[in-house]
Formats: C-alpha cells, sequence, structure tokens
C-alpha cells in the first residue's frame, strides 16, 4: 500500500493523463464550454482536484496526507469566506469532516465512495447555476481519477496491483 507520496505521484499520473484527455475531448464545444482549450488555471484546478482526491480516503488519520488535504480545505475555505461565498465554504467544511465519521479503510476506501464522495462537485454547482454544468463534470471527472488512483495503489481496484516500493515508503 501506497504512502501519502505515493498516492501524489498517482494522483499526478493519473490527473495528468484525464487532463490530456479532458484536452482532446471529441465534443469540441464541451471542452471550450468547460474552458479547456486554452485556460491553464483549468488545467491546474483539475491537477490539484485530482491530487487532493488522491489524498482524500486518508484524511482519517494523522498522516501527512491529512496536513496537506486539511491545509489546502482551509486555506481554500478562508478565501471563499472572504469572497462572500459563505454556502460554499459550508459546503466545502461539511465535505472536508467526513471521512472522520469512519474507521480508517472503512467507508472512505470503497469504490462507491469514490463516485458519491465527488458528487457535490457537480450537483451542488448545479442547483445554483447550471451554465456552469460542462466545468462541474470536469472536475468531477477529476475527483474520481484521483480517488481512483488511491484505490488503485492500495490494491483496491485490482487485487494483484499495489503499490510497494521504497521510494513510496516512509
Amino acid at each position: 500500500m501506497a504512502n501519502w507520496k505515493g498516492h501524489v505521484v498517482g494522483g499526478i499520473a493519473l490527473g495528468a493523463g484525464y487532463a490530456a484527455v479532458m484536452t482532446m475531448v471529441p465534443v469540441e464545444r464541451f471542452a471550450e464550454m468547460a474552458g479547456l482549450l486554452h485556460d491553464w488555471q483549468a488545467l491546474a484546478a483539475v491537477m490539484v482536484i485530482s491530487v487532493l482526491f488522491a489524498l482524500f480516503p486518508d484524511v482519517d488519520t494523522n498522516s501527512k496526507g491529512q496536513d496537506i488535504f486539511f491545509g489546502f480545505a482551509l486555506a481554500v475555505n478562508v478565501a471563499l469566506i472572504w469572497s462572500g461565498n459563505i454556502q460554499a465554504a459550508a459546503y466545502l467544511g461539511l465535505i472536508a469532516m467526513l471521512p472522520v465519521v469512519g474507521k480508517h479503510r472503512g467507508w472512505t476506501h470503497s469504490k462507491l465512495a469514490m463516485l458519491l464522495v465527488p458528487l457535490p462537485i457537480l450537483v451542488v454547482p448545479y442547483l445554483y447555476n447550471d451554465n456552469i454544468l460542462p466545468i462541474s463534470v470536469v472536475y468531477y471527472g477529476a475527483a474520481v481519477t484521483g480517488y481512483f488512483s488511491h484505490l488503485l495503489f492500495d490494491g483496491l481496484i485490482f487485487k494483484w496491483f499495489r503499490i510497494r516500493t521504497r521510494i513510496f515508503a516512509d
């Protein structure tokens, strides 16, 4: 099983692959609406989301991954509050607290959680402004990709595939 370094590498690798695929989606209008064709910030957001969700399943334990995830969540939450987006800050706070509800390698390490936990990225913006649905779909995909990388590196997608190397050891 990979540690936080392995999950960061996995999130970067799979996130970069996902970003590359999304810039070449056959429906060019979708990519254009999502702002992926010429917007480096949207691509950077895809990478950040992928890495954060690669760390998300392990934030229920005291770890470096937890420090990174909650540090970033705190910075984003402060920025949301500062800009007056109180509802978005509340949603982020609620989602960030979810892993501590269960035990380690419990519900957060399931394939169903991989699809359901990032769902607010897709649903909440749509409830308020359906014009941002394309970018929400892209960000949801990035979150699922990062989450998938975590489960893959822990050997929970394919039992025969588990990352155990010195590079990723603490």
